[in-house]
């Protein structure tokens, strides 16, 4: 047989039998989070004849086409009298009866996949479906029917659905059939491989084709995007269920990614690719709540998605935002729900991390079912360190709550009274008697817990029941305090549980130390993994904190592709930037700074520890000879392309950049030739010594492990490289880095430099950078 397809009951049923809208006060992270709760504690009060999650499979041959359809059942009943019945349960804040009408045929449809499945596997001529309704914050309003069915009737129904759903699926399986043909002939899209890309290229086929995990240190240069991306598309014909997740943190690495894309589109590859853009970026109705009531690309977007989808991937194959966007706002739907709606057929997902990683907001539709077939690739992994102990931290904030309540003052809702005054006496229970400080608590206790489940309950039922009484402030707390709920469920001796007291405020923080368990179980649930970037020093570090294995998972350490005399670094350790030395030290710094830029007209940045220092170091520089520019915070997209843009060729005056190391400028960035010719950095990069990274440091000491080093010293390495990595972006280039501080020639730096970059100069005066210079810049 040589079309065949896996495919699940919820994906077979969903995309047939569900209609209306698109509506977040019944269906959202927090109805769907109880739900999964009200069926566990359903499930566990049966008795022995109920088998729950059952596992269902069963294989079909329709219309020449081998069809797996799977899935799990709620429940399963076996009767004393042998008969057995099909247990479906649902829950919602709704009204049951509206809830039930409103989605009967959907509902009915997932019941009966499952009764002819179990029919099969038991070899039943008859068999019962019961439909459990459960109202979420009303567990004893329950609604109970059954239906009677026949085997027979059973299977007619089935194979229409999956016939129905193959009239639409053939798209995808000429789509397979050519892709599979283009990818069979693909070559490696550019003339010769650069220094390392050939190496790299091959770990990652090992991983497509075998599975694992891979890390990769691959500088600046060597082409990480296509030396990732095309040995993983190489192996998508050895597996039709395969999908390629492109996980990057920031823009610029989307970008990157889909235009490798493109480019091998560009030699002959046939591929469905899309990018994921953020929600509140392609929100054509931007501050309004997902529900029909207030935003019309919510209504009726079940009712239109089969027909809006046949017509997309009918016509397209390059699914980038704006296309999105043009094929939502044309059929009237929302761009956000279609994009996660066209991924489930395309071939390579270019998104965020937290698609995959975060426990809240990660794509369920993937990786709540079988997930063992894709593959990852990691983007400028060292980002993935923090950005996953955010993932899995959370807090609650006592001005949240007074603006909340303040919101609602003049409501005559008597649950939500009831829930705020239990919110009210915990916040003064936790602050009384407590001077300003951090709090450690050794456990979770009930009397953070329960006050907090309580108000989320009831915040569900009034989000959906009694909308007039969810103001903006309301609403905005019960998601804070909601998602604190959720990360709560992960709560173990890998987190700290601390109350942190402000004069009259405090806020309840639960931190995620060490993140690297929860990577490690998300990744053994898919294929294979590959985590790379310029700057995984030292890579046991990045391997451990990511959810890898120090003793057997691969790792590569690839050399810069570009010659080594084409970067000057210099070392400046005479000047100390230490926080209580900084008042000292502006003077000296902008000394060295003025030498530093004065050798060679061009284009400069000049990396400060934090926007104050940056702010102060402007104070002591004469800048009268320059063009410069500022890095301000929060700055948008189009801001950060505006403010490089003042970075051009062949400057006929010195033009300074004056950033933030680790901020928006470190990494993504791509000045080639002489749009950038040095840097300077000021200070280690590491961050100031505070609460959170002392308790990180413990923590990791008490793992037997360089605590400092792992909360401190390796981040600020990180960024440090980062910033070098922006000097030197193609053979030609010439530049030249002055590192300022005393502490770079610790013996952690000393063998950094000898890792990365081979030597490294000391100059102790303004006057020997000079001096050094003016021979380099002369070869």
């Amino acid at each position: 047989m040589e079309k065949t397809l896996e495919l699940s009951v919820h994906q077979l049923v969903d995309f047939l039998l569900r209609t209306g809208d698109i509506d977040n006060r019944v269906f959202n992270r927090s109805s769907m989070s109880e739900g999964s709760r009200i069926h566990s504690a359903y499930q566990s009060q049966q008795d022995s004849n109920y088998m729950s999650e059952y596992p269902l499979r069963n294989t079909f041959v329709v219309s020449d086409v081998e069809v797996t359809l799977h899935g799990r059942a709620d429940g399963i009943i076996k009767k004393k009298n042998g008969e057995y019945i099909i247990d479906e349960i649902k829950s919602s804040v709704e009204e049951l009866q509206k809830f039930r009408d409103d989605n009967f045929a959907w509902h009915m449809g997932q019941a009966k996949c499952y009764a002819y499945l179990f029919a099969l596997e038991q070899h039943l001529e008859t068999i019962s479906i019961r439909l459990t309704y459960i109202r979420q914050g009303k567990e004893k309003d329950k609604r109970i029917e059954e239906h009677f069915c026949y085997a027979a009737e059973l299977e007619q129904y089935v194979y229409g659905l999956i016939e129905e759903y193959l009239d639409f699926y053939n798209i995808l399986f000429r789509h397979t059939e050519n892709k599979n043909a283009s990818i069979e002939t693909l070559s490696f899209p550019f003339t010769k491989y650069r220094r390392g890309q050939r190496e790299l290229a091959k770990y990652c086929y090992a991983v497509g084709k075998n599975g694992g995990r891979f890390y990769c240190e691959a500088p600046t240069g060597i082409g990480k995007t296509m030396s990732t991306l095309f040995p993983f598309i190489k192996v998508l014909p050895e597996d039709t269920q395969s999908k390629i997740f492109y996980l990057t943190a920031k823009t610029p690495g989307k970008e990157a990614a889909y235009q490798a894309v493109e480019i091998l589109k560009e030699k002959g590859l046939v591929i469905n690719d899309i990018v994921i853009t953020a929600k509140d970026k392609v929100c054509f109705c931007k501050g309004k709540a997902c529900n029909p009531d207030d935003c019309p690309f919510a209504r009726k977007y079940y009712d239109k998605i089969q027909a809006v989808l046949n017509y997309a991937l009918t016509n397209y194959t390059t699914f980038d935002p704006d296309t999105i966007m043009d094929i939502a706002r044309e059929n009237v739907i929302c761009p956000f729900e279609l994009e996660l709606d066209l991924s489930l057929y395309c071939d390579i997902i270019i998104c965020d991390y937290n698609y995959l990683f975060d426990p809240i907001s990660y794509m369920k539709r993937y990786f709540d079912e079988d997930a063992t077939h894709h593959l990852a690739l990691v983007d400028e992994a060292h980002n993935l360190v923090d950005r996953s102990r955010d993932m899995y931290s959370s807090f609650v904030l006592y001005e949240s709550f007074l603006t909340a309540r303040k919101s609602v003052r003049h409501s005559k809702h008597l649950k939500l009274k009831r829930a705020l005054t239990k919110l009210n006496k915990m916040f003064k229970e936790l602050m009384e008697g407590k001077e300003p400080g951090q709090y450690i608590l050794d456990h979770y206790p009930a009397e953070i817990e329960n006050p907090l489940v309580y108000f989320v309950e009831t915040c569900q039922d009034i989000n959906k029941n009694e909308r007039e009484e969810m103001t903006d402030e309301l609403l905005d707390f019960y998601l804070e305090v909601n998602e604190f709920v959720k990360i709560s469920e992960f709560y173990c001796d890998k987190y700290l549980l601390y109350l942190d007291i402000l004069a009259d405020t405090m806020n309840i923080r639960m931190l995620c130390l060490d993140a690297s368990s929860f990577l490690s179980r998300t990744l053994r649930g898919i294929k294979g993994a590959v985590f790379f970037s310029a700057t995984l020093q030292p890579i046991e570090y990045y391997i451990d904190t990511l959810g890898g294995e120090k003793s057997s998972d691969p790792r590569l350490i690839l050399p810069s592709p570009f010659p080594i005399d084409n970067l000057r670094l210099l070392v400046a350790p005479k000047v100390s930037v230490k926080w209580r030395n900084r008042e000292k030290t502006y003077h000296e710094v902008a000394e060295y700074i003025k030498k530093f830029v004065d050798n060679k007209v061009g284009n400069y940045f000049i990396y400060s520890p934090s926007y104050e220092y940056m702010e102060n170091l402007l104070l002591h520089l004469d800048l009268s000879d320059y063009d410069y520019f500022v890095q301000t915070k929060e700055m948008t997209e189009e801001e950060r392309r505006e403010f490089l843009l003042n970075f051009q060729p062949n400057p006929g005056r010195t033009t300074l950049g004056f950033l933030v190391i680790g901020g928006a400028f470190s990494e993504g960035i791509d000045l080639v030739s002489d749009r950038l010719i040095g840097a300077v950095i000021i200070g280690i990069g590491m961050p100031r010594i505070n609460f959170e990274s002392d308790q990180i440091s413990e923590y990791y000491d008490n793992q037997d492990l360089p605590g400092r080093d792992y909360a401190y010293l390796y981040p600020g390495m990180n960024k440090v490289m980062q910033a070098v990595g922006r000097v030197i972006r193609s053979e030609k280039d010439r530049g030249a880095v002055l590192l300022i501080d005393e502490r770079y020639m610790s013996r952690q730096y000393q063998e950094l430099y000898r890792a990365e970059w081979k030597n490294y100069e000391v100059v102790l005066s303004p006057e020997e950078v000079e001096e050094n210079l003016s021979k380099f810049f002369d070869k």
